[in-house]
């Protein structure tokens, strides 16, 4: 393997050079002209005070022509330090995210918004895009930047401002912008300590004014929790360093350089049945008992047994983001800005099964030749199950049953998946048993850059116009080793490499061009903006043991429109309408395997129209919001297995692509915050109805079905209150109503004696509460520290059992593997120490 993949190493090591050559020029010279420039004032920091921060202002979104909604440093302060970034928008009205643990989350975690699911929302990092925000393979933004180096959150539950970079915003979009340096030296240091083995360490050093306008910081964390079911045999542990530097010029120019490194090994949770009739099917269900998703702790020596160790599935990954922002006045009424950026990730997701997946003709690495078909494999169980013939391909050997009449069920229930369909040796020709530790390794390079013109004319107008792009570069492999010995681990080494399933290559471009002029008018009472945008999307895909050569795709969007009004009715009165055209680019499973497109005209883009109206009012420190949407989602891709029974590691499995119709989802948010001395208020309701607009039979979904995880109900509210200064005391609580589980009544044809259909699951109700406690120790207690303060934080207060989401894309129609959960987490104690130095 390592021969064949040297080309490619050397290749991408010097893509790597020379990225790192440009960064450290870029470095060079923001150094040099740090050194001439004149002086200038210091920047910000966080810890200027909030007094002229109008706050109602900021949770309500006041000033935005779209619906928007901000989570500030304060509130993201009241929160748990190491809570994964994309919970702290739970308080967030159409939102939705969970996981099932308290504090983290990747494969488990689920994001949703106005019934679109996470793959179809924006992410950014100082307005730096995510890239995609699966959990193998993807990037979630808690990879990308410390929670404690966090300033804000701005949600928008539409489309976004015009310009944000993102080929799957179909509907939200969400940025998380990070803290600039202290003007002044020095730092912070957060200790915690909580149940389940959570434990967090961060530290971060500010430089101060180090040149004429250059501030810096750098930060380290670790952080590490153990999951919480049965012995709590499984762990997530992270590594992350943050650096970023500010230099600000006279001339109002401002150059912003940030670095982050994440290390994370993860080993998560497994999806579970929701109802005991599933039990056969599943590892676990919540119905019979929430508090186990059925992975064992324990190693018995079985490898039949041990494929669901905890141990033995998870993720390792490893990413470096840098990215440089420069904004630069030409004139008086014209700046321009460009944003570079530059990720790279590396990782693998780890699996343990009970067979050796052993390829036909016994080869390592079998290239497909032009014209022909992919190697097959086959499944051994035990050795001398198969005879190996002198040209090393493997065949079953004589039809041997034992003990005679024995049942396909029999030889199931001797450890072998699938063994019905081989012929086995008698029980005395058996040899050891035997297991593979299946490694999905990942790598990815993205590059790219965001650049801006932006001018003014007179005191009323704006006009803006930018570009977007993006070069990646992944890989994804499958690869087969024989555990050592599987009696004793789930151990292998290196020489155990036997076969290579998978060996993917993606190339993909990305273009985005937009425009937008703005008019304020009746002496700036209302507000116009209107843009357009347009976006181009290319891939190329090779994966030579599949298939032989490279596929390729080329889509682009419409010109998309985006519109927003804004007119202050008082002033504390506002209101707003937008509505936008949007466009996803075609998703990498289009390519793979055996992938087919049922349409002449191919696959299109999925696309999306979105409407807000609503009004905003604020007075003084109360606030009050309605915000009403409608959002049409078309050219859904469905993705349906032609052969339920294929085996997918076999190739044998005929996967086939469509667009089938679409999703409307419109509903109501109302929002309302209040100050009354030392209590304040926030709450917001939700009520969404999101549903399928065209029936399509083949995965049981009929006109007018809900959408899977969409509840139509939600209801956050909390109260903060400070009895004395240094305390500080509040309590929560969220409401999620009932999310549909399955896509509807389905056809039994699986359990004997069962219901002739299975109604429609639902995913039941739940509320959580939680506390929070803050106390501010006097400087006189700590010496040279200051702001220093004891927190305690418990999410889900009275234990409860709940389903934290659903994992669409494990969904089938078959009626019992059709609805796959992820549990909610239990109730959590946090105790944090935070200073100031």
């Amino acid at each position: 393997m390592k021969r064949m993949t040297g080309r490619r190493t050397a290749t991408r090591r010097n893509e790597l050079t020379r990225t790192a050559l440009a960064g450290a020029s870029l470095w060079i010279l923001a150094g040099a002209v740090s050194g001439m420039a004149s002086a200038a004032e210091a920047t910000g920091s966080d810890d200027a005070p909030l007094d002229d921060i109008v706050i109602t202002a900021h949770k309500l979104g006041i000033g935005e022509t779209r619906a928007n909604s901000i989570v500030d440093a304060e509130a993201i302060k009241e929160l748990p330090p190491g809570l994964d970034p994309l919970k702290m928008i739970n308080r967030v009205p159409g939102v939705l995210v969970g996981s099932s643990d308290a504090m983290t989350g990747s494969f488990s975690m689920r994001l949703s918004m106005r019934g679109l699911n996470k793959e179809q929302i924006g992410v950014s990092v100082d307005g730096i895009p995510n890239g995609s925000t699966l959990s193998n393979g993807g990037t979630m933004p808690s990879r990308l930047v410390d929670g404690g180096n966090l300033e804000r959150i701005s949600v928008s539950q539409s489309a976004g401002e015009i310009g944000t970079p993102s080929n799957q915003a179909l509907g939200g979009y969400i940025d998380f912008q990070s803290r600039d340096p202290a003007a002044t030296a020095g730092g912070a240091a957060e200790l915690s300590g909580g149940d389940v083995g959570y434990r967090r360490a961060f530290a971060r050093l500010d430089t101060g004014e180090i040149a004429r306008g250059l501030t810096a910081y750098v930060s380290y964390s670790h952080e590490q929790l153990n999951t919480w079911p049965g012995a709590q045999s499984g762990e997530s542990k992270r590594d992350h360093v943050d650096f970023k530097m500010v230099k600000e010029f006279d001339n109002g120019a401002k150059v912003k350089a940030s670095f982050s490194y994440n290390n994370l090994s993860d080993n998560d949770y497994d999806a579970v049945a929701l109802r005991a009739v599933s039990a056969p099917f599943y590892k676990a269900n919540f119905e019979t008992n929430p508090n186990t998703d059925g992975l064992t702790d324990a190693w018995t020596g079985d490898p039949n047994i041990d494929q669901n160790n905890r141990k033995t599935r998870g993720i390792d990954s490893r990413e470096y983001f840098s990215h440089i922002d420069i904004s630069t006045p030409l004139t008086d009424n014209i700046s321009f800005s460009v944003k570079p950026y530059y990720h790279h990730e590396e990782g693998a997701g780890w699996f343990y099964v009970p067979y050796v997946q052993l390829p036909a003709n016994g080869q390592l690495y079998s290239a497909v030749a032009p014209g022909g078909k992919a190697t097959g494999t086959v499944q051994e169980c035990y050795a001398n199950q198969y005879a190996h013939t002198a040209s090393g391909a493997l065949i079953p050997v004589a039809a041997v049953t034992y003990p005679g009449g024995t049942s396909a069920a029999a030889l199931k229930a001797a450890g072998c998946p699938a063994a019905a369909k081989y012929q086995m040796n008698p029980a005395s020709q058996w040899g050891a048993r035997e297991a593979s530790r299946r490694k999905g390794g990942y790598e990815m390079d993205r590059e790219g850059g965001l650049s801006e013109l932006k001018g003014t004319i007179g005191d009323n107008q704006e006009l803006r116009a930018g570009v977007w792009v993006e070069h990646i570069d992944r890989a994804k492999t499958r690869n087969w080793y024989k555990v050592t010995d599987p009696k004793i681990s789930d151990d292998y080494s290196d020489s155990g490499l036997y076969s290579i399933t998978q060996d993917r290559h993606y190339a993909s471009d990305t273009h985005m061009y937009y425009g937008q002029y703005k008019l304020r008018f009746l002496d700036s009472k209302a507000e116009v903006s209107a843009g357009l945008t347009y976006q181009d999307f290319d891939e190329t895909y090779r994966s030579p043991v599949e298939f032989a050569g490279t596929r390729e795709l080329s889509v682009h969007s419409d010109v998309l429109p985006k519109v927003g009004l804004l007119y202050h009715l008082t002033d504390s009165l506002e209101l707003f309408a937008s509505g936008s055209r949007n466009f996803s680019a075609l998703p990498d499973s289009v390519f793979e395997g055996t992938a087919a497109i049922d349409s002449k005209k191919g696959i299109q883009p999925e696309t999306s129209t979105n409407y807000d109206v609503g009004a905003r009012w604020a007075l003084g420190n109360v606030g009050f919001s309605v915000q009403g949407y409608w959002i049409d989602y078309d050219n859904r891709i469905s993705i349906q297995n032609g052969n339920p029974d294929g085996d997918i590691f076999s190739r044998d499995a005929t996967t086939t692509f469509l667009n089938q119709g679409g999703i409307t989802s419109r509903g109501v948010e109302l929002t309302a915050t209040a100050q009354f001395g030392a209590v304040d208020l926030y709450g917001n309701y939700a009520f969404n109805d999101a549903f399928y607009k065209v029936a399509t039979p083949a995965e049981g979904i009929a006109k007018g079905d809900p959408v899977l995880g969409q509840p139509r109900h939600s209801l956050y509210g909390e109260v903060g209150w400070r009895p004395i200064d240094p305390l500080r005391l509040m309590v929560n609580a969220r409401y999620v109503g009932r999310q549909a589980g399955t896509y509807g009544a389905v056809q039994n044809t699986v359990v004997a004696g069962g219901p002739a259909y299975y109604p429609r699951e639902y995913m039941p109700a739940y509320t959580l509460v939680g506390l929070s406690a803050t106390y501010r120790l006097d400087d006189g207690w700590t010496g040279p520290l200051h702001d220093t303060e004891i927190a305690v934080n418990v999410d889900n207060l009275f234990d409860q059992h709940y389903l934290a989401g659903i994992g669409m894309e494990l969904t089938t129609s078959n009626p019992l593997t059709s609805g796959r959960y992820f549990l909610g987490s239990p109730r959590t104690f946090v105790v944090t120490l935070r200073t100031k130095y």
